[in-house]
């Protein structure tokens, strides 16, 4: 008898836990904020369509480099053509987003999250021009820019403008510390 009773109560416990677990919805996957890209090609999907965003490095011999972002997207059928994703310029032919940095500082910064279905790019870009002041910390103007979902113009067309609260070294840190975090981890429009 004493053995029977050892034996009931986690019995019972596993039970209840399993029937718990069991009646709990199921929540689904949260989107991530930042899309996390590496140097060469990444695969991305949002809602019905496929892209391939190209990171690449462009190094020189002075102290500035940058980071290249070209975004294709991808068709359905496999002879199509891929579709270059634009930037807005006249007639279409700003082709890409790119990073910058200095000696100094990042002066502009690229992030790409989904929200909704929709892919977006965000360009934090860092005020100052000379070098006396990327020496200092200076505001950040955020662009976000929403993937239009025209196959046949496929462009990232400007959604939003918005400046930062505090003041950067960084254009990369205020994408980070501000735009992101201070979503909650998600974009959020302004008001």
């Amino acid at each position: 008898m004493r053995l029977q009773a050892a034996w009931a109560a986690p019995a019972l416990f596993a039970l209840s836990v399993h029937g718990a677990l069991a009646a709990a919805p199921a929540k689904p996957p949260a989107e991530k904020a930042e899309l996390p890209l590496r140097y060469g090609v990444n695969d991305v999907t949002a809602g019905d369509d496929k892209f391939q965003i190209m990171r690449g490095l462009v190094s020189n011999l002075s102290a500035t480099s940058f980071d290249t972002y070209t975004v294709f997207l991808v068709p359905s059928k496999a002879d199509a053509p891929w579709m270059h994703v634009t930037m807005p310029a006249t007639k279409g032919m700003g082709y890409n987003l790119r990073s910058a940095e200095t000696g100094d500082a990042t002066m502009v910064a690229i992030a790409f999250f989904r929200q909704q279905g929709q892919l977006y790019a965000v360009e934090a870009e860092r005020d100052g021009n000379t070098p006396a002041e990327r020496l200092k910390k200076g505001s950040v103007q955020f662009r976000v820019y929403g993937f239009n979902g025209d196959g046949d113009v496929p462009m990232f067309e400007p959604v939003e403008t918005r400046r930062s609260v505090a003041k950067y070294q960084n254009a990369d840190e205020a994408l980070k510390d501000e735009f992101f975090i201070a979503a909650g981890g998600r974009y959020r429009p302004a008001r």
